[in-house]
């Protein structure tokens, strides 16, 4: 019988002094029910599921369980697929710092724990007992339970498996005839092995590569994006194998006289029979031969009936037996049906709450993500109304200063010509005033937060290479496979057609892919590049037929100015910037943008006050700081792959 005894080492490990244990696994965690449960200033390394202690193949193994913290072996910490065998004086250490546990004793066989054992051969005849597994499966997606019984339960899509859960045009191409196997291990635990699959399995979202364990709750995914199967219930019964009735023994009265009448045809050749049977052996039968003679003369019929009777008896004790055996199968089947009701109203909760738990990190991130990238929004427009409102104050003061100027020319009486151009010069402050007034009132009714937090996510810092020399540039997703909008300046100038390299680095992340150009127009300075192996979000509200541009209405950019030295903060994280303004002119060719730009937000794109992309930013005006020119997104359609053109709708 396997044993294994464990003992708190020089780190203190509460509560477990001492754990003895002959049963696979010994779970270690905080998880309750687990065999060594820690709780307190202990298991502030310790995982949920931290680690594992099991019976296979005759030897006692442990394993980390994905722990955050790792699971260490006299000082080496344990790989993910590493299950090193112990033995006694190890030390099982959780975490760098956590508490140990040591191994005191360890029995691998019944005979290493009692070594005057030895096996009877009567034991050994003994007839083997088979143990079967049942199993409930709930898929994840649909729903739907699965439950199988055996020794071995196959899941896949193939008719011959017991657990199928794709449906048919569904999930084909992820999940194989035979995908996975549940088995009885070397321990007699229930296992998953990956039957060979091209997309390979994973328990826990850890792809396996040998037997696994498995255990309620736990998570079984038939290859990456397929199918999710929670473990609601297992349960357990052991087949006994039905006993064979016996043959009548050869070398008995009876066998030899059932022998002698089978090979008997006449009566004169039963004596003959008996003898060549007697004769076979006839040391070792010699004392039966008068037995046999006199049996046969006086009791020839009462022999053939008694081996009859013998018959019927035996196929009486042969029937009733499979009667027995039936019954204890179906009262089996009925206790693993409670078994797995059990196990399943057990398992539920579990199952609900790690799937709640996760769904709630994942919504804490998306959130946490969402609230800087609003903060930035918000900081970035408030220090572009900031400069509005100072321009706006400092025009106000010109007006006042040239009407007291007029004022007093007026009051000495000047020519008719100074005073006309003294009341030009002020109408044409007033004029401007307005429009400075009516610009800050259009920015300040306009959701530019909400637009940045909606959309930045696909706006790209675009580094490129070109001669040796490198530069910065933006750019913006168009399609969820990769596709992107930038400048021809951008990637490309009058002496490189084609750029040496090309790095895209998407808004909130700080590594980089490589990119491609597709297409490039000098003429309209626009591009179209493609990020390698790129799948996520893209920018969907665009005005591909050039409509939705007019002049007075607000309007924001999204880029990086000053390029990656301004972009990046101290975690190397790139940041957007926003910038807020009108579309001061609007034609066929161009837009206007009235907003302040800076090197790098070339090819950053151009939003009206509805959140649609109009234009694709290409340069500030030299003569006019706070002016910026941009080309409207329809020029980049004759540019697009025609597949590319198919699937936007153009």
């Amino acid at each position: 019988m396997p044993y294994i005894k464990l003992e708190g080492s020089s780190r203190p490990a509460p509560g477990h002094p001492v754990t003895e244990s002959h049963q696979s696994p010994v779970r270690i965690g905080r998880e309750p029910g687990s065999t060594i449960l820690f709780s307190g200033d202990a298991a502030k390394v310790v995982s949920t599921r931290h680690a594992e202690i099991r019976f296979e193949g005759g030897v006692w193994v442990v394993a980390d369980l994905g722990s955050r913290n790792g699971t260490y072996l006299n000082g080496q910490r344990l790989g993910a697929a590493a299950s090193p065998r112990l033995t006694v004086g190890d030390v099982i250490r959780m975490g760098e710092s956590g508490p140990e546990l040591r191994v005191a004793a360890v029995a691998e066989t019944l005979e290493a724990t009692l070594p005057e054992h030895r096996a009877h051969p009567a034991i050994e005849g003994k007839p083997a007992e088979v143990r079967a597994y049942g199993v409930t499966l709930l898929a994840a997606a649909t729903g739907k339970r699965f439950e199988a019984r055996g020794t071995r339960i196959r899941l896949g899509r193939g008719s011959e498996c017991e657990v199928q859960p794709v449906e048919a045009g569904q999930g084909e191409t992820i999940v194989s005839r035979v995908h996975a196997e549940l088995t009885v291990g070397p321990s007699g635990g229930l296992a998953l092995r990956d039957a060979e699959s091209k997309n390979g399995t994973y328990l826990n979202g850890e792809r396996i590569t040998r037997a696994m364990p498995v255990r309620l709750g736990d998570k079984i995914m038939l290859g990456q994006g397929g199918p999710v199967l929670l473990v609601e219930g297992i349960g357990t019964a052991p087949l006994k194998a039905v006993p064979r009735p016996k043959a009548l023994g050869q070398h008995t009265v009876i066998g030899l006289i059932g022998q002698a009448l089978a090979k008997a045809r006449r009566p004169t050749d039963f004596m003959r029979a008996i003898a060549q049977e007697v004769g076979k052996d006839a040391g070792r039968k010699m004392r039966w031969l008068t037995a046999l003679v006199l049996l046969l003369v006086l009791l020839l019929g009462g022999a053939v009936y008694g081996v009859y009777w013998l018959l019927s008896r035996q196929a009486e004790h042969t029937e009733q037996a499979v009667r027995t055996a039936e019954d204890s199968a179906r009262a089996e089947s009925e206790r693993l049906r409670r078994e797995l009701a059990e196990a399943r109203a057990a398992a539920a909760p579990a199952a609900q709450v790690d799937l709640l738990r996760s769904q709630l990190e994942a919504a804490q991130e998306r959130t946490t993500q969402l609230q800087a990238a609003l903060d930035r929004a918000q900081h970035a427009l408030g220090e572009q109304l900031a400069v509005g409102e100072s321009r706006r104050e400092e025009a106000q003061r010109d007006v006042q200063r040239m009407r007291d100027q007029l004022a007093a020319a007026e009051r000495r009486a000047p020519s008719q010509g100074l005073l006309d151009s003294l009341r030009r010069a002020v109408a044409a402050a007033e004029t401007q005033t307005a429009t400075l007034d009516a610009k800050m009132r259009a920015i300040r009714a306009t959701d530019f937060a909400g637009m940045a937090q909606e959309n930045q996510g696909a706006v790209a810092l675009i580094t490129v290479s070109l001669g040796g020399a490198y530069y910065d540039g933006t750019g913006f997703i168009i399609s969820p496979d990769g596709y992107m909008l930038t400048n021809w300046h951008v990637v490309a100038d009058s002496t490189h057609a084609q750029p040496d390299t090309i790095w895209v680095t998407m808004a909130d992340q700080s590594l980089g892919r490589f990119a491609d150009v597709v297409a490039t127009s000098n003429e309209r300075d626009i591009a179209i590049i493609k990020v390698r192996g790129y799948q996520g979000s893209a920018l969907t509200a665009i005005d591909w037929k050039g409509t939705k541009a007019r002049q007075g209405e607000p309007a924001a950019l999204i880029g990086y100015p000053a390029g990656s030295g301004f972009a990046r903060d101290r975690a190397s994280v790139v940041r957007t910037s926003m910038t807020a303004g009108i579309l001061s002119r609007v034609t066929s060719d161009l837009i206007q943008f009235d907003g302040m730009t800076t090197g790098g937000s070339s090819g950053s794109p151009v939003f009206n006050a509805d959140g649609e992309v109009i234009s694709v930013h290409r340069a500030g005006l030299r003569q006019g700081p706070g002016f910026a020119l941009s080309v409207p997104v329809k020029y980049a359609i004759p540019l697009m792959p025609p597949a590319l053109r198919q699937r936007l709708g153009l």
